[in-house]
């Protein structure tokens, strides 16, 4: 999944721990609070470089967000470090009330989501984060493509006030084009112009729908690919502009279809310019333990299923005229 022929870049868990880090140079304020992950989530990093800002709190994940808001109270940029699924579910009333209620200022991290870690098992595997995210009012949400958006995502949560979910997939991610790249809430960037279909991608699926897009220009088709890391808010402008070029749309996202990114993505569509879409991600079902590259082609994730995807909508496209 992570093939590339430049120089390997670093896994996007060893790329957080090592921005924590940077980060915690300029910002004095920051605070890493840990459930006994900190060696999966690369979080021991900071612990290791501040000791004294690193506060353990063992596996009591509710516990762990409501110090988190007690920190944001008393003026501490906390960041509450766990594996999605602890945050999505085992956490979730303490980031809802204490945390997003009250609108502190507080940035969690959550590892380990999608498919790249099905070995985990179901209770440390995560597909539903971002749908379930979505639904909390002021909570700031964004997927990273590669480790350089990560980083941004991260200079951008510190610099923003109020409450922050952002992803962090344990996987090692190619280097997206980095021209007109960069994060901004609210703000996509189109990586690659066409005007047959839109591959709206975001987080790691990113890079899955470039390698689509190259397999479509194979047959003569060109494909605009969009990349929307911030999930919420999410680009409206961009979205209808580009969908209105073409006229037919992919999603990609690297979780449930149920409510999340393509879900956000549709109901921008469904307002104000309903087109053929498909949506590609984890359908309605649990995921297999498995390999990587075998479980993207069960759940049809792969760049062929993409390309596929993009065929169907631009033959729905051609039925509506």
């Amino acid at each position: 999944m992570a093939g590339s022929d430049a120089a390997p870049e670093l896994e996007m868990r060893e790329a957080f721990g090592r921005a924590l880090v940077e980060l915690g140079q300029r910002e004095p304020r920051i605070r890493v609070l840990d459930a006994d992950l900190c060696t999966s989530t690369k979080a021991s990093l900071f612990r290791d470089a501040y000791p004294g800002r690193f506060v353990q709190l063992g596996i009591a994940e509710q516990n762990l967000f409501g110090v988190a808001a007690g920190l944001a109270l008393e003026g501490f940029i906390p960041f509450p470090c766990t594996f999605a699924s602890f945050a999505a579910r085992r956490g979730l009333d303490q980031i809802a009330i204490s945390i997003c209620y009250a609108g502190l200022n507080v940035k969690i991290p959550g590892s380990y989501p999608g498919l790249p870690t099905s070995r985990a098992g179901a209770s440390h595997n995560c597909l539903e984060d971002l749908a379930v995210m979505r639904t909390l009012p002021g909570l700031r949400i964004a997927d990273p493509g590669d480790n350089a958006d990560l980083l941004a995502i991260m200079q951008a949560a510190v610099a923003t006030p109020g409450p922050v979910y952002f992803r962090v997939t344990r996987l090692t991610l190619p280097p997206l084009p980095r021209t007109a790249l960069g994060f901004q809430w609210g703000k996509g960037v189109i990586l690659r112009p066409g005007k047959d279909v839109t591959l709206f991608g975001t987080g790691m699926m990113t890079s899955l729908c470039l390698r689509a897009a190259d397999l479509l220009a194979a047959d003569s088709v060109q494909a605009e690919v969009v990349h929307l890391a911030s999930v919420k808010p999410i680009d409206r402008e961009l979205i209808l502009e580009s969908a209105g070029r073409t006229r037919c749309a992919v999603t990609a996202e690297n979780g449930t279809v149920l409510g999340g990114f393509g879900s956000a993505v549709i109901e921008v569509l469904a307002d104000r310019l309903p087109v053929p879409v498909r949506r590609i991600g984890v359908q309605d079902r649990w995921i297999e333990s498995g390999g990587i590259d075998e479980l993207f082609t069960l759940h049809g994730m792969q760049p062929s299923d993409i390309a596929a995807a993009a065929q169907d909508v631009m033959r729905a496209r051609a039925g509506q005229k």
